[in-house]
Parts: structure tokens; C-alpha cells; sequence
């Protein structure tokens, strides 16, 4: 898909400069919240397919499916529309008929190579930076991006994942020197309103597309970046994950690859034993994600998965019928196979199946040729399958042995997890009285300090978190109140403002110490009593002075 760099450098962030103040995001709770519900709950699964074909493979072999992939291509300053504008089609109505399904529909949204006045050529690492410094290219690639998210919006609060660009933000930043400030892309000159104030560089660029999803398609599009590794040496998560902390750090999701073809297709024969094009193997693409995750706070979908397989020998290398394995490394022999629960350790929530070239390997009879059951070609074990798919039905069946006990990431409590009280709401009463709404602000304001001044001392801190139901650790904690949290689901961020009352006792008795017994008795006698515990609240302020015992108690009306 996109022409790849043999050596790359990776320069220091430089500070961003111009950027306007934030502004109060509108839909951030619900986003989250769909997050949780849909994809922390159990690792995803989605592919690129007819309608039918879902509710097919639904009905016949019970397949779940998670998400329904498919590009927006084409491009701005252009005479022709993008096919998705045109025939009757549109971003609405693919949202609409996956909704039927019950599936969430995921779009990539690719344009900007392909834009006047490159159109692509000589290829998408010169087309794309060529196109950015374009103005007026600019104001008409965002308008066709406004025309996308009017689309979605009608069909809210049904959910979106709209994945933003792959390769090119880091065929921007190479222009750059992989500096994101140095990156040449008309945003606020541009000269669309809304955007105006914003930096013609990649922070800009980020932000833009934020800005018109905040004020058009809030409450339902979650918005995706993608971090590149054609040299996983250089270009690694860590450094990735850097960079995308901090350009895109507010986003909602982040979208590695695998590579951008079937191995069969690239003229490899079978076996392929655990290569993966990207990082060279799976131990070093599971890395790679373990420390984008860790490094900028977003959970990653593999996407662009190939779909050929060496267990039916329909797949023979030929055209429509490549040969690949990762179907199978991923979920061969599930639940024995322990690779999904490798991802979802490594801040992975889910893969996603499709095609990077023309003619690669489908799920579905693409090519037209009914059930194929050629003689297997040397390395393909030959079984004889029963489906017209092109992939001789192997990724429907074995989703659907998945989805009979997908895995857990948070699980069921993530999906029945309510929206977090606000740390001024009124709390549970407390021996037939109630904490006030300052007391409260009081108190929380007193334990998130001193939780930061634990973290600053070097203490680690565990406690129970209510929508995982296990204990997690805390790892850090910013300025803006984000933790960052680690159980054994993996590592993952969590705003202050997430955290319930319940969170909240729960980390305030879990710090008790010694060296301080009465602020951190008193802080953990609140809590305890905010949460309706007033016996277990006057336990803990038995061993403090009688005079801070009568502050807690006096927090309560």
C-alpha cells in the first residue's frame, strides 16, 4: 500500500507552539463509555464483508461479530465524488445496515495521498506531504471528512470507529524529521472556519480532526490514529507511542498493522511459522504494542489482518486464494492457544480482517468460483472445505468456536459498568446523614495529593477497582488527574473522574500507614462513611485525636 522507508530517524519532540486552549470535550463520557462496553469487555473480532455475509455467518454458525471493516477512500480537490458519495451510497447507510447486525461499523479513512494535485504519484510517502502544503487541497480534504461525520452522526448514539489515515501521519512526520511541529500541513490557513487558530503542523492536523468530530458527531465517533513501524529498529513503540501521546493523545484509539498484504501474495510459500511483516515476529509485534500502550495510554487494534490460511486447500497461492497464517496464530485451537490473551495483555483489544491489495484472499466468494478444492500446494495441509468462501469458510469457523466463550478483557462489569458519579455529587448517607457536596470536593481533592505525593515517594499502591473487579496498580498519575493503572488485564489509563465512590474508599483504606496514621485514617473514615459504612467509618477514627475525628464527622449533615 504505501512505499516503504529502508532507514528512518527519530528526531525529539519539539513543544508544540500556537496550539489554541483546549476546549470542553461534549461527548467525551459517552465515548468512554461505549469504549468500555464494547471493546473492554472481551477482544474484538471484525472483517471486512458483505452485509449478508454477517448476518450469514451469524445465523448459520453463530458468529458474533464485533465490527464491520471497510476503506473511505478517494480524495479532495478532485472532479469525481468517492464512491461512498455516490449511487446511492453513504457513510449512514453502512452504518445503518451494520446496525441491523449489531455490529459496530469501523472506517478507514483514507484521502490525502490521493488528493489533488500528487493524486497518489510517484506514491503515497511523496503524494501525501506534496498534498498537505496545498491550502485549498486541505480545506476540501476536511470538508470531505465533515461530509463523512454528518453521515455518522444521523445514525447516533449507534457507535463508530473511524480510523484516520494509516501510513500517512508518518509519511508526514518523516517530512518533518519526525518532528510534528516541523511537519508542513495547512490546517488553521487552510481557510475552513472552523479550524481557524489551529498550527499548520501535525499537532494542528491532529486537532482538526477532533474539532469537527467534538462540534458535528460527538456522542457516537470515536476517532482512531495510527502509528507506523516499517522500522520497528527505529520506529518503535515506545517512541511511537511517544509521538502520539503527544499529538494525538486525546483520541479514543490507536491502530497498528501487521503488514499490507497476504505472505502468499507477496510470493512466500508456507510454512510461515511467526513471522509478521511488521516487527519480523509475534513476540516482537506483541512488544511493540506493550510499549505504544504503555507509553501513550491507548489501546490498539491490529487492523488490515490477511485472511488467507494453510489449513484449507483452497488457498493455493493463487489469485483470490493466497496462503497466509495469521488466522491461525491468532485463533487456532482457542482457548488452549494463549496468543489473544498475549494481545490483550499487551493493550491490544481487538484484530481486525482485511485486505491491503486488490485481489488478496476474502472471507467471503469474492472472486465468484463457488467451493474450491484444489490439489493443496506444498506447505497447505489440504483439508477440503464446505464453503464458497475464498478462504474456504476457515475464519467463520473458527470465530465462531471463539465466540462461544470470547475472550475477557474487563469483562461483564465493564458492559454493566454505570457512568461514574461526579466528585461533587452527594454521597450515600452516613449514619442517617449526608456528606455535602464541598465536603466531598474537600476530601477527594485531599486524596488524590496525597495519592500523588505516594506515587512521588516511590509507594505502590493497589486497590480494588470496581469495573474490573480485581485489584490494579498505580502506576502514575498527571497533571490532568489520568492514572495510569496496571492489573492483570494489562496495562490501561483512567481519569480521576472515573474512578466511583466505591474506587474511592477502596484506595483510600488501601494507603493506610503507619508513618501518617491520622490523615490517612481520617481520609479512609470519610470515604468509608460516604459509602454508607458508617460503623467500619468510626472503627478507623478510634485510633486518631478527638479533634480530627470531629472534622471527618462534621463533613456529614
Amino acid at each position: 500500500m504505501a512505499v516503504r522507508c529502508a532507514v528512518l530517524f527519530f528526531a525529539c519532540l519539539s513543544i508544540v507552539v500556537g496550539q489554541s486552549t483546549p476546549v470542553k470535550d461534549p461527548g467525551r463520557e459517552a465515548r468512554r463509555k461505549l469504549f468500555r462496553e464494547r471493546f473492554l469487555d472481551h477482544f474484538s473480532l471484525g472483517v471486512d464483508a458483505p452485509i449478508d455475509w454477517f448476518a450469514e455467518t451469524r445465523d448459520k454458525n453463530g458468529c458474533r461479530w464485533d465490527c464491520k471493516v471497510l476503506y473511505l477512500p478517494g480524495g479532495a480537490a478532485l472532479p469525481e465524488k468517492p464512491y461512498w458519495l455516490v449511487n446511492g451510497n453513504s457513510p449512514q447507510k453502512f452504518v445503518a445496515d451494520a446496525r441491523k447486525q449489531g455490529v459496530v461499523h469501523w472506517f478507514t479513512f483514507y484521502a490525502l495521498a490521493a488528493s489533488a494535485p500528487a493524486r497518489y504519484k510517484p506514491g503515497p510517502a511523496q503524494a501525501t506531504p506534496a498534498n498537505a502544503k496545498v491550502a485549498s487541497t486541505m480545506k476540501e480534504y476536511f470538508l470531505l471528512f465533515k461530509t463523512a461525520l454528518e453521515s455518522c452522526a444521523k445514525e447516533a448514539p449507534w457507535p463508530v470507529l473511524m480510523h484516520i489515515e494509516p501510513d500517512e501521519w508518518c509519511h508526514l512526520l518523516l517530512s518533518g524529521g519526525m518532528d510534528p511541529a516541523k511537519v508542513d500541513v495547512k490546517v488553521g490557513s487552510c481557510g475552513l472556519e472552523e479550524l481557524k487558530g489551529l498550527p499548520d503542523n501535525l499537532f494542528g492536523f491532529a486537532a482538526a480532526f477532533k474539532r469537527l468530530r467534538d462540534q458535528i458527531a460527538p456522542q457516537n465517533v470515536l476517532l482512531g490514529c495510527t502509528p507506523s513501524s516499517w522500522d520497528a529498529g527505529s520506529m518503535t513503540g515506545q517512541k511511537m507511542g511517544q509521538t502520539m501521546k503527544a499529538v494525538a493523545g486525546d483520541w479514543d484509539f490507536a491502530v497498528f498493522e501487521t503488514g499490507d498484504r497476504t505472505k502468499g501474495f507477496a510470493g512466500v510459500a508456507p510454512p510461515y511459522g511467526a513471522k509478521i511483516d511488521r516487527t519480523g515476529d509475534l513476540d516482537n509485534h506483541l512488544k511493540w504494542i506493550a510499549d505504544f500502550h504503555a507509553a501513550s495510554g491507548l489501546y490498539v487494534f491490529v487492523w488490515q489482518v490477511s485472511l488467507g490460511n494453510t489449513y484449507f486447500a483452497t488457498c493455493n497461492n493463487t489469485n483470490g486464494h493466497y496462503c497466509d497464517n495469521l488466522t491461525q496464530m491468532l485463533l487456532e485451537d482457542y482457548p488452549q492457544n494463549p496468543t489473544i490473551a498475549k494481545y490483550v495483555k499487551a493493550g491490544c483489544v481487538g484484530w481486525m480482517f482485511n485486505g491491503g491489495q486488490t485481489g488478496d484472499t476474502c472471507v467471503y466468494d469474492a472472486k465468484k468460483d463457488g467451493i474450491t478444492n484444489p490439489p493443496a500446494i506444498p506447505g497447505n495441509l489440504g483439508h477440503k472445505s464446505e464453503y464458497a468462501d475464498d478462504d474456504g469458510g476457515y475464519l467463520r469457523l473458527r470465530a465462531a468456536a471463539y465466540y462461544k466463550k470470547p475472550a475477557l478483557i474487563m469483562g461483564k462489569a465493564a458492559a454493566k459498568a454505570q457512568e461514574p458519579a461526579p466528585a461533587t455529587a452527594s454521597a450515600p448517607k452516613a449514619g442517617g446523614a449526608t456528606a455535602s457536596p464541598e465536603a466531598i470536593a474537600t476530601w477527594d481533592g485531599t486524596l488524590r495529593s496525597a495519592v500523588a505525593e505516594d506515587l512521588k515517594a516511590g509507594r505502590k499502591i493497589r486497590f480494588v477497582l470496581k469495573v474490573l473487579g480485581q485489584s490494579a496498580e498505580i502506576k502514575e498519575i498527571d497533571d490532568k488527574g489520568t492514572l495510569t493503572l496496571r492489573s492483570d488485564a494489562g496495562g490501561f489509563p483512567c481519569a480521576w473522574s472515573d474512578l466511583t465512590l466505591q474506587d474511592r474508599r477502596n484506595l483510600a483504606v488501601a494507603r493506610i500507614r503507619e508513618s501518617k496514621p491520622t490523615e490517612d485514617l481520617c481520609l479512609a473514615a470519610f470515604f468509608q462513611m460516604a459509602c454508607g459504612d458508617d460503623a467500619a467509618g468510626r472503627a478507623l477514627l478510634k485510633g486518631v485525636p478527638a479533634a480530627d475525628a470531629e472534622r471527618v464527622v462534621a463533613s456529614f449533615k
